[in-house]
């Protein structure tokens, strides 16, 4: 089993979710994964895509999530690419959380908020929604793909935030506490770049780090 020769990783780019705040998602009337871009988060896409070709110039392999945002990310950094949908690739599901504001969640399903505290982010599954480990499965599942499919390969793919944070902690071992704290500070901006390299230690294919966070539309918008 190897590894994609280069494998970076593009956070969508700003949504009409990433404006909102928590309570006002769950009054919009939008499903989360049918989310589109902002207008900011199109130029975003743009400049973001500019810098991408620059740097790398084509992939030989284009993944998405089946999420609105992440697909129109995609179709402007790469208006000819050939793309695959990967269902494995979704934002985690905050279920009734999705729908209901905090006002309602209390009245409706008197102490969930408090079960919530109890057991923490990386534990708590919402009614309808996941865990975090139930993202980290899907995750375990799709790093089998890159490595059984794409060895030696460049391979890019649209991501969602909480979704390559739990990428990090697989790939790095992050302890929770961390995966935590890194969720809460919001590491990753829109439209960033996240760099990944096939190196050989010990006779083992492993992904390194180059870059994270690259901000390639920062101070032009």
């Amino acid at each position: 089993m190897g590894w994609p020769r280069q494998l970076v990783l593009v956070r969508h780019a700003e949504s009409e979710g990433n404006i909102r705040t928590a309570d006002e998602r769950a009054q919009f009337d939008v499903a989360t994964h049918a989310y589109p871009l902002t207008p900011r988060g199109r130029r975003q896409a743009v400049l973001s895509g500019t810098y991408l070709r620059d740097r790398f110039g084509n992939f030989d392999i284009f993944y998405v999530s089946y999420y609105q945002r992440s697909r129109e990310t995609m179709s402007l950094m790469y208006p000819d690419a050939r793309v695959y949908e990967d269902p494995r690739l979704a934002e985690g599901q905050r279920g009734v959380y999705h729908t209901l504001t905090q006002e309602q969640i209390e009245k409706i399903f008197p102490g969930e908020n408090r079960r919530k505290e109890r057991e923490g982010l990386y534990h708590f599954r919402a009614l309808g929604g996941e865990n975090w480990p139930d993202i980290e499965l899907r995750i375990h599942s799709f790093l089998g793909t890159l490595g059984r499919d794409y060895d030696d390969q460049d391979v890019i793919i649209v991501v969602h935030g909480h979704w390559l944070i739990l990428f990090q902690r697989l790939i790095h071992h992050f302890s929770i506490e961390e995966a935590v704290k890194r969720y809460k500070e919001g590491v990753f901006e829109n439209a960033s770049v996240t760099i990944y390299e096939s190196v050989v230690h010990n006779n083992k294919s492993r992904l390194c780090l180059i870059e994270e966070n690259i901000v390639p539309w920062a101070g032009k918008l």
